[in-house]
C-alpha cells in the first residue's frame, strides 16, 4: 500500500445551514472514504472542512455561520458575578464546613469528590454543607473565581479555603485535616 502527500481539497464556503447540509452541498458525507494522496483513507472532518480560515495548526474552525444565533452561549458569562460571589461568601461564612463538589455525598459524580467525602467520613465529620456544582453552572464557575482554584471539589472550613481533592486527602494522611476540622466543631 503506497500513500502520497494529501491532495488539497477544495475550500468549503461557510453558509448558514446545518452542518450535514453544508457537507452535502460540496458532495461530501461524514465518514465517507475520500482519496487522499492515492490512498482510499477515510477523511477526517478537519480534512473536509479546511478553508482559507484554517489556522496554521491545520485545525478548521467549527462554526458554519457568523450569525449570532450560532455563537456559543453561556449562562455563566452574563450572570451577575458580584451577586454570585456575594452568595458564595455568605454560604461559606454561614456554615462551619462547606464542600463544593460534583454530585452529593450519597452519590458523588467524580472520583475526587468521592475521595473528599470518604476522607470526611474517615475523620468522622458528617456535619457539613455541600453544594452540587453540576446543578448550578453559575456556582461551578463562580467558586473557581471565588477561591482562585481551578478545580472542584473545594473544601472550606470556618470560611477559609482548605484545598481541592488532592490537598484534602494529603492533609488527612498527614494528620493535619483532623486539627483543622476540630477547630470547626
Amino acid at each position: 500500500l503506497k500513500c502520497f502527500q494529501a491532495v488539497p481539497l477544495p475550500t468549503v464556503q461557510r453558509i448558514a445551514v446545518p452542518r450535514s447540509m453544508a457537507l452535502r452541498a460540496v458532495g461530501v458525507r461524514l465518514g465517507a472514504a475520500v482519496r487522499i494522496g492515492g490512498c482510499g483513507l477515510p477523511a477526517t472532518r478537519a480534512h473536509l472542512l479546511r478553508s482559507s480560515a484554517t489556522s496554521q495548526t491545520g485545525i478548521a474552525a467549527r462554526s458554519f455561520s457568523s450569525h449570532s444565533d450560532f455563537e456559543p452561549k453561556s449562562h455563566v458569562k452574563d450572570a451577575g458575578n458580584d451577586e454570585v460571589q456575594q452568595k458564595l461568601a455568605k454560604l461559606v461564612k454561614d456554615n462551619k464546613v462547606t464542600l463544593f463538589m460534583k454530585g452529593s455525598p450519597d452519590a458523588p459524580q467524580c472520583g475526587f469528590s468521592r475521595a473528599v467525602v470518604q476522607t470526611l467520613s474517615d475523620e468522622k465529620y458528617d456535619d457539613y454543607a455541600f453544594v452540587d456544582v453540576l446543578k448550578y453552572p453559575e456556582v461551578r464557575e463562580g467558586i473557581k473565581k471565588f477561591s482562585d482554584w481551578p478545580t472542584v471539589p473545594q473544601l472550606y472550613v470556618n470560611a477559609e479555603f482548605i484545598g481541592g481533592g488532592g490537598i484534602v486527602v494529603q492533609m488527612h494522611k498527614d494528620g493535619e485535616l483532623k486539627e483543622v476540622l476540630d477547630k470547626a466543631k
